[in-house]
């Protein structure tokens, strides 16, 4: 009631952090290596406060026909997405967008825009500043993607007709559980803009694939169409924390403007974190059936032609 009563209150506090986050992203000085190998260790995150975070959360879906059996859901996913963050101690508020966003901040006021595929692509060559000469390339990269989260925007493109073709299933009595895959994939892309990267990022981090039941999945891994619930650990929870209470992650981000390909250099160069190694173009496409959707965004663009 009081975000109601005070909307000349909200769009002040939009402004405050709005200007905070711009003016942080030209702030950030070249720090000596030391300096910065201590900055990115994650081995000590320091202090972090844990107590309850509230995020607003824009909501845009697309007034295409295409999206109508999208708004049909919505009313059933975003509880469950609520319910997940809820248990990590993120209160997720939400609230109708407009076409055009509003004053969005990292870590602050986020916003989540569902799409025709036609809409997504567009939004996704401009977010990315994709110019025409290479726009042929980037389709192909995001042939079998369809969601980015984009973290110096706060803003996450999902392109829900894509992903409604790919991984809803059409048997009857199975609304439920494709409401249940459309959360987990917005609770994934979100942990995006929450500053966690993929639980397959690395072999030797904290972060699992599935956590140590063997079947739970890590809600950062590709298994986000699952039957069973996805869970995290309590990395991932401190992570969070300190990103959305402005500290030691936050400020890893702060420094490389929030460009999450920068993040994830440092912290592999300064963690002795190893990626996995390359897999079989035959494997892959075999990990990319229905079940198992390539949905991922912006630090994942390193897929090869066929």
């Amino acid at each position: 009631m009081k975000f109601l009563q005070g909307p000349w209150l909200r769009w002040a506090v939009l402004l405050f952090f709005l200007f905070f986050s711009l003016a942080g992203r030209t702030a950030a000085r070249e720090l000596p290596a030391q300096e910065e190998a201590a900055l990115f260790s994650l081995a000590d995150l320091g202090p972090v406060d844990f107590s309850p975070k509230t995020l607003q959360v824009e909501i845009f879906i697309s007034h295409h026909p295409d999206l109508y059996p999208c708004r049909l859901m919505l009313p059933g996913v975003w509880p469950r997405v609520q319910d997940f963050y809820r248990q990590m101690g993120v209160v997720l508020e939400k609230s109708e967008g407009l076409p055009e966003p509003g004053p969005l901040a990292p870590g602050s006021y986020l916003r989540v825009e569902l799409l025709t595929h036609k809409e997504w692509l567009a939004r996704s060559f401009k977010a990315f500043d994709v110019q025409p000469p290479f726009r042929l390339r980037f389709l192909q990269v995001c042939r079998d993607k369809c969601a980015f989260a984009h973290l110096p925007l706060s803003v996450v493109h999902v392109s829900f007709k894509k992903f409604q073709e790919m991984e809803f299933s059409v048997k009857p009595g199975d609304e439920p559980l494709n409401q249940k895959w459309l959360a987990n994939l917005l609770i994934h892309e979100l942990g995006h803009l929450m500053g966690l990267y993929h639980a397959d990022e690395f072999v030797n981090d904290p972060i699992p694939e599935f956590l140590p039941d063997g079947k739970t999945a890590d809600f950062m891994s590709q298994q986000i169409a699952s039957r069973t619930d996805l869970g995290w650990v309590e990395f991932q929870k401190r992570l969070i924390h300190s990103y959305l209470g402005h500290g030691k992650v936050y400020q890893q981000y702060f420094q490389v403007n929030f460009d999450p390909l920068n993040y994830l250099k440092l912290i592999k160069r300064y963690n002795g974190y190893r990626e996995p190694g390359p897999s079989p173009k035959a494997g892959m496409k075999k990990l990319r059936k229905k079940g198992s959707p390539k949905t991922y965004d912006d630090d994942d663009s390193n897929d090869d032609d066929d």
